[in-house]
Parts: C-alpha cells; sequence; structure tokens
C-alpha cells in the first residue's frame, strides 16, 4: 500500500455545471501568456491550433468572458494573443486550488 497514492482531478464549471477550466486550459494559458501567441502556445502543448482556439473559445462562452485577447493577421501575417487579467486571475485561482488539493491528499494516511 506504501506505494500508492491518492490523486484526483480538479476543474471548474459554471451554475449550469457545465466544465469551464481545468489542467489543459491553464497550461495552455500560461503558455500563451509566455509566447503571447497561441499558435506557439498549441505547437509547445502539442495540440492543434483549432482544438486550441476551440478550447478557449468554449470556455469564454461558458464563463461568459473573455480569457484571451487575440489580434488577427497584421502587416507580418501573424497576430497575437495576450491573456486577460481575468484570464491570469483563474489559472492563479486554478493553480492555487490544486495545490490545496494537492497538500489535503498527501495526508491521508
Amino acid at each position: 500500500m506504501r506505494d500508492l497514492e491518492f490523486r484526483c482531478k480538479l476543474w471548474i464549471v459554471n451554475k449550469n455545471k457545465e466544465a469551464v477550466f481545468g489542467n489543459g486550459l491553464a497550461d495552455l494559458l500560461e503558455v500563451i501568456d509566455k509566447h503571447h501567441s497561441t499558435l506557439k502556445a498549441a505547437e509547445e502543448l502539442g495540440m492543434s491550433y483549432r482544438y486550441a482556439l476551440h478550447r478557449i473559445t468554449l470556455a469564454e462562452d461558458r464563463l461568459g468572458q473573455l480569457l484571451v485577447t487575440r489580434v488577427h493577421g497584421g502587416a507580418k501575417g501573424g497576430g497575437s494573443s495576450e491573456v486577460t487579467e481575468f484570464g491570469k486571475d483563474m489559472v492563479k485561482r486554478y493553480r492555487n486550488a490544486q495545490t490545496m488539493l494537492d497538500k489535503m491528499l498527501k495526508q491521508i494516511p
């Protein structure tokens, strides 16, 4: 039994009980914040750009607030992405809850 550990998945749901935020989205927003690019973040995380956009858009629709602001095109054909203050706060709150949960699970004999 000593080789076993307790784990659980954490996600945030809205008032309709729809999943709106979890570890994958937190990871995605952190990497977008690092690169200021959804495309580069998707590549680094091994997901398609289309899937990354889908995850962000679905969460934004369910939350009713923007997580990322996107600027399309531009003179060089690229865009930029910025994680909103709301998005940064969601990541921070999620990571804090995750840390607290992990600490609690380690205390189980």
